[in-house]
C-alpha cells in the first residue's frame, strides 16, 4: 500500500505547491479566474516532463485510463518522476491523472471554478466565509482514502486556501493581497 501511496504524493504534493504559491502570489489584476488559467497551470507540469503518445504508455496505465475515461481520445501523457500523467479537459474540468512506473493509478486531480463544486461543500465553505468568493477548486482522488478539495478564496484584503476533507475544513495558507 505504501508503495502506491507515496509516489502519489511525490508527484501531488510539489504540483499543489505550485498552485498555491501561484496564485498567492498574483496581483488585483489576475485574481479574476477564467478557464485558461488552469490550462496555464497544467503547462507547469508540461514543461517538466517528456511528452509521449498513448501507444507509449505502459499497457497497465494506458487501460486503466481507457475504462476509466472511456470517452477522452484527446490526453495528453507525460512523463513525471515516479511515473506518468495524463491531462486532459471534460466539460471545463481539467483533469490530471497519476500513475506510479508500473501503471498503478496513485491520484487524480481535477481542477474547476465553483459552478462544479459539490453543493454540500459549496454550502460548508460559503457559510463560514461568506464575504469570499470561490476562485478555483481542486478536487483530490486517491485510492482508500476520501476525496479531498483544496478551495481558493478570493476576499478583499487576502487570499485563502482551504483544505475540506469528509466535512472538516483547515486553513492551509493566508495571503495578504498587495496593494
Amino acid at each position: 500500500m505504501k508503495k502506491v501511496i507515496f509516489p502519489g504524493f511525490g508527484v501531488t504534493l510539489p504540483m499543489l505547491a505550485i498552485t498555491l504559491i501561484s496564485h498567492g502570489q498574483a496581483t488585483n489584476t489576475d485574481l479574476a479566474f477564467t478557464k485558461n488559467n488552469v490550462s496555464k497551470e497544467a503547462s507547469v507540469s508540461k514543461v517538466a516532463g517528456s511528452s509521449l503518445n498513448r501507444s507509449t504508455v505502459t499497457s497497465k496505465a494506458r487501460k486503466n485510463f481507457e475504462m476509466s475515461y472511456k470517452n477522452v481520445s484527446d490526453e495528453k501523457w507525460f512523463n513525471e518522476p515516479g511515473g506518468l500523467v495524463a491531462m486532459f479537459r471534460i466539460n471545463d474540468i481539467e483533469h490530471h491523472v497519476f500513475y506510479d512506473k508500473k501503471g498503478g493509478w496513485c491520484n487524480t486531480i481535477r481542477a474547476y471554478d465553483e459552478n462544479k463544486l459539490p453543493p454540500d461543500v459549496r454550502h460548508a465553505v460559503r457559510s463560514t466565509y461568506y464575504d469570499y468568493s470561490i476562485n478555483l477548486v481542486q478536487e483530490i482522488q486517491t485510492p482508500l482514502s476520501p476525496t479531498t478539495y483544496v478551495i481558493q478564496l478570493i476576499g478583499k484584503t487576502d487570499i485563502i486556501s482551504l483544505r475540506m476533507c469528509e466535512g472538516e475544513m483547515t486553513v492551509l495558507k493566508t495571503f495578504t493581497k498587495s496593494e
